[in-house]
This record gives structure tokens, sequence and C-alpha cells, in this order.
């Protein structure tokens, strides 16, 4: 009787003991996941949700109707291909050389023999009248060297300066370059004068338009000075050496 109850004993005894191991495994992983979840919460207290408005359409899924899209102009696309097509226009030289004209000699008349024996007559005297003085050529406003033109459009005083108003314009197939430092300004003296350009690009495109600009000269450097010569190279290749010689001084 008593080797029965041992058995059983054993059982009762291990099947408790399995239980309570159950037990205790089941209440730890709820209470582990009761922690991750409380740790999770207090992550994600900050983070929201996306706000979407459902009942805006999307702005790929517009569908515009085909007779509410402007249609373009057909003369005004014309125009502009036209315009786009059209050649650009040939800028006019400043400097223009004057056509040559051939000299067509004077057919020389023959004299009958009766006029070539006769005497000739002699000269009648004119009374003396003063000759009126032979004006001074104006001073050379254009300079071109080659396809390369300078021009002084106009001298003028302002304030304690003397403004000179150039142009430069490049009719040659290349670009030239030009380095306005070594300009040479001298007066009628031979004195060299200091001057400052304003407005000149530093280079001049091939075949391009006039470029305008000014050369200011203070007046105090210009005492005794009575005409003006300017004289630039273009750099480095110095090939066009264009200059323009007795501009006169304003009073």
């Amino acid at each position: 009787m008593r080797r029965s109850l041992r058995p059983a004993r054993d059982f009762t005894s291990s099947f408790l003991g399995e239980v309570g191991w159950l037990v205790a495994f089941f209440f730890t992983a709820v209470v582990s996941g009761c922690v991750g979840y409380l740790f999770g919460q207090r992550a994600l207290s900050g983070v929201s949700s996306p706000v979407t408005e459902t009942s805006t359409p999307s702005a790929s899924r517009v569908i515009r109707d085909p007779r509410t899209v402007p249609l373009l102009n057909e003369a005004e696309v014309i125009a502009a291909a036209e315009a786009l097509l059209r050649p650009p226009s040939t800028p006019t030289p400043l400097f223009t050389p004057p056509p040559v004209v051939p000299l067509t000699p004077t057919p020389v008349r023959s004299l009958s023999p009766e006029l070539a024996s006769a005497p000739s007559p002699l000269p009648t005297p004119q009374p003396a009248s003063p000759s009126p003085p032979t004006p001074s050529p104006p001073p050379l406003q254009v300079a071109a060297s080659g396809q390369v033109a300078m021009q002084v459009l106009s001298v003028r005083r302002e304030g304690g300066q003397v403004v000179l108003n150039v142009a430069l314009q490049n009719n040659s197939p290349e670009t030239v370059r030009f380095l306005y430092s070594f300009l040479n300004v001298t007066d009628d003296n031979g004195r060299p004068i200091d001057a400052l350009i304003q407005g000149l690009p530093g280079e001049l495109p091939p075949n391009s338009q006039v470029f305008q600009g000014t050369i200011r000269i203070p007046a105090s450097s210009l005492a005794g000075s009575r005409s003006l010569s300017l004289s630039l190279a273009d750099y480095p290749s110095r090939r066009h050496q264009v200059g323009v010689s007795g501009i006169p001084v304003p009073p």
C-alpha cells in the first residue's frame, strides 16, 4: 500500500512543479508585453498620422476639357519663325573709302595751218584782287586700320573735364581685343595726357555694330594745348592700329 502511494505523490509533485513553471512563464510574458507596450506608446507619443484630403481630386487625375485650351495664333507663330530665319542686318561701316573714278583723257583738237602759223595773242593783264585766305583742313575725325575704325563724334567741356565721345567698329572677320590702358593721348606739344575711358568693350566681335564710349581728360592737364591726338593698337597681336589726330580742344 505504501509503495502505491509514493508514485502518486511523485506524479502530483512533478505536475504541480510544471504548472508552477508555466504560470511563472506566462506571468513573465504578460509583464514583458505590458512594459514593451508602455515604452512603445511613450516613444510614439509625438508622432501623428498624415492628414489627407480625400475630397480634393489629385492634380494628375484632373482631365481638362480640350475646348478650354487656348489655341496659338498662326500669324504670330509665322512672324516669329520669319524673325528667327531672317539674316542679321549688315552693320553700317564708319569709314567708306570714296569710289575711284577713272580719268578719261581729253582729246586734243588739231589746229589748222593758218591758226598754227598765227602769232598767239598777248594775255590781257587783269587787276590784282586779294585772294581769300585758304581755309585750314578740318581735323581728321575717322581713322581706319584695315577693317577696324575709330571715330570722334563730339568734344565738349563738362565742369573741369574735357569729354570726347568716340565710336569703334570692327568689320573684320576676326575678334579684335583692346586694352584701353594702352591708349596714347598726346597734345599738339607732344605731351602725354592722362585719360579715363568709359563704355568701350574690351572685345569687338567680328562684323559687329558700332560701340560708343567716352574719354574723359582733366581740363587742368590741357593748359596751353590746342589739339589732341589718339592712338590705340589691339592686344596682343598689335595688327590693328587706329588713331585720330587734330582734335580741337574746346575753349
